[in-house]
């Protein structure tokens, strides 16, 4: 089975080739980070097949991500499943492979490098997460705080407020636990009403925490989108 060492190994001259990118835990992670973390995060299997099928373009700005174990946020949205399960097709998926096969460091620049790194560091903007954000029906909680992050309080006011009203009309969830997230979302909508100056303040928060959860704010860098 692959290790830490083994996964170090084998993507030391796809790290190489370009001085962006850094192995953290296991994933690749681009630096510098800004509101998106893009990467690759590799998965290990009990055969010790390493396949890196999670591309991530991580919202950072975006509150509570989970971490998994053992590797970075990990974000599915090049996944397509209104098609034919992934944004690429069948041929082009990323393949599985043992760390000991003979040439897979090379493989692995060929797959993860070029034309697919380029690809995933064009989602670079929240405007740009958004056309990704509706084409796969992603999270509402991802759209709110694009757009707030954009500069478009209003709508994002607008949608917290749908989400308020859609909590208060739930009944399938305990009475407490609703008031929380009810309280919550009246305070976001405070804050996005007094202003960007206000919201950029917290995005920023957001921002930092997550990249220091993520192991990556060393190379996080913050900066408005909107004044």
């Amino acid at each position: 089975m692959a290790n830490a060492a083994e996964l170090k190994r084998i993507t030391r001259p796809l790290l190489a080739r370009d001085p962006r990118l850094v192995l953290v835990k296991r994933t690749i992670v681009v630096q510098p980070v800004g509101h998106f973390l893009h990467g690759f995060a590799f998965r290990v299997t009990r055969s010790g097949s390493v396949d890196p099928v999670v591309t991530l373009f991580e919202p950072l700005y975006v509150p509570r991500r989970p971490l998994s174990s053992g590797s970075m946020p990990e974000f599915y949205l090049l996944v397509d499943r209104h098609r034919y399960g992934h944004l690429f097709p069948p041929s082009d998926l990323p393949r599985f492979w043992r760390a000991e096969d003979p040439g897979v460091e090379q493989v692995l620049i060929e797959e993860l490098g070029g034309d697919r790194l380029d690809s995933l560091l064009r989602i670079d903007t929240p405007d740009r997460f958004l056309v990704w954000a509706d084409h796969l029906g992603t999270s509402r909680k991802f759209v709110l705080f694009s757009h707030a992050l954009a500069g478009r309080l209003s709508r994002a006011i607008g949608m917290a407020e749908c989400e308020i009203a859609d909590w208060g009309r739930r009944r399938d969830v305990d009475p407490g636990y609703k008031a929380t997230i009810i309280r919550h979302l009246r305070r976001l909508v405070r804050i996005f009403e007094s202003g960007q100056t206000r919201t950029n303040r917290l995005l920023r928060t957001f921002e930092e925490i997550n990249a220091r959860r993520a192991g990556v704010e060393g190379w996080w860098r913050w900066s408005p989108v909107v004044e």
